[in-house]
């Protein structure tokens, strides 16, 4: 998107959001502030830059911090850019069309039918959370959690390959396949991985990551352009409401929200401290529109028999899908996990 536009959207945004003059000062300077950051391409690979820029942004606006508006203005930068992929022919039809319009654009569009339902939905969504608030299209009782129990072993498995060096500063064993794979299978090493492996599979397989304004934050934050098809007008309009919507609610004082959450106080919530948006990731992690409770049973009920259904699929599908885009380290990791699993399932059931 060119910085002309990107100020112009902020400017309108915050004309409609009633932000102070020096706010806006502050929030039309963010709006291309990305453009000095040398991270170019800005339309692909900053989905993690986005979501910890509006957390960020909370943070500070729960801080009274006026530096709140420049760090979303960041943000909406790079989601802008995602969906403006025609830059140069914004200078002759760089337009903000009023609802109806934006509507009937869509609906002109001749698109196929996948396309077309995808624009629509998105329009919809953007228009009721602008007139019915947030809740109108995002249940508060909904929560984004891990997909099944598998990706709960899977991410800490990331988690432990990250922490491996501050486990064993040795590099010659963290270095060296063989070594490695006697470290983990030294009693230093269970002992000091076990309990908290099996404690994060129960907490993330049966509390959410994300639930009520947060979640719905990370999911208006996560909208991306149909893939194949695009129209530089009706996507231009996307991307403003969504800058505007996503800067509503990151922008919104604690008093004028229906609920209270951790996203909008700050505080934290009863599973613990507030998760930030950007430690959900897409292929572990999932919406459920159905109320955290209702699914905290669920998973309670189904822990056991899941844990049993992951290490019979495990032992009978091919390792080349588990392991496939994974490090050497990782399969070592994974493979250790998988084994203390397996006992510690034997010994329950003895």
């Amino acid at each position: 998107m060119l910085r002309t536009t990107h100020k112009a959207i902020a400017e309108n945004i915050a004309s409609e959001l009633g932000f102070s003059e020096e706010n806006t000062k502050i929030f039309i300077s963010g709006s291309t502030g990305p453009d000095t950051h040398g991270d170019f391409p800005h339309a692909t690979g900053h989905n993690g830059k986005i979501l910890s820029k509006i957390d960020t942004a909370r943070t500070l606006f729960l801080q009274n911090d006026e530096y709140s508006y420049g760090e979303l203005a960041n943000a909406l930068h790079y989601i802008r850019d995602k969906w403006t992929r025609n830059p140069e022919v914004e200078t002759k039809q760089f337009v903000i069309l009023d609802d109806n319009q934006f509507l009937k654009a869509i609906e002109n569009l001749g698109f196929p039918k996948k396309a077309a339902e995808e624009y629509i939905s998105v329009a919809n969504m953007l228009l009721f959370t602008k007139n019915s608030g947030i809740e109108s299209w995002f249940n508060h009782s909904w929560g984004i959690w891990h997909r099944d129990y598998s990706s709960c072993v899977y991410v800490f498995a990331d988690i432990l390959e990250l922490m491996l060096p501050t486990l064993q500063s040795d590099a010659s064993i963290v270095g060296n396949k063989e070594n490695l794979k006697a470290y983990v299978k030294s009693e230093t090493f269970k002992d000091a991985t076990q309990n908290g492996f099996f404690a994060s599979l129960i907490t993330n397989f049966v509390y959410p990551k994300l639930a009520g304004y947060a979640a719905a934050m990370y999911s208006l934050a996560s909208i991306n352009p149909p893939t194949d098809y695009s129209n530089s007008v009706v996507d231009l309009n996307i991307a403003y409401r969504l800058s505007r919507e996503i800067a509503r609610y990151t922008l919104l004082p604690p008093d004028q929200f229906k609920y209270s959450d951790s996203w909008i106080n700050g505080l934290k919530d009863k599973n613990g401290a507030r998760m930030p948006l950007k430690y959900v990731i897409p292929q572990y992690h999932v919406l459920m529109p159905k109320s955290v409770d209702e699914v905290h049973k669920e998973r309670l009920l189904c822990f056991d028999a899941d844990a049993e259904r992951f290490l019979k699929e495990l032992s009978r599908k091919d390792a080349s899908q588990v392991f496939r885009g994974r490090s050497e380290t990782w399969i070592i990791l994974f493979t250790r996990l998988t084994e203390m699993l397996r006992q510690n399932r034997i010994l329950k059931r003895s």
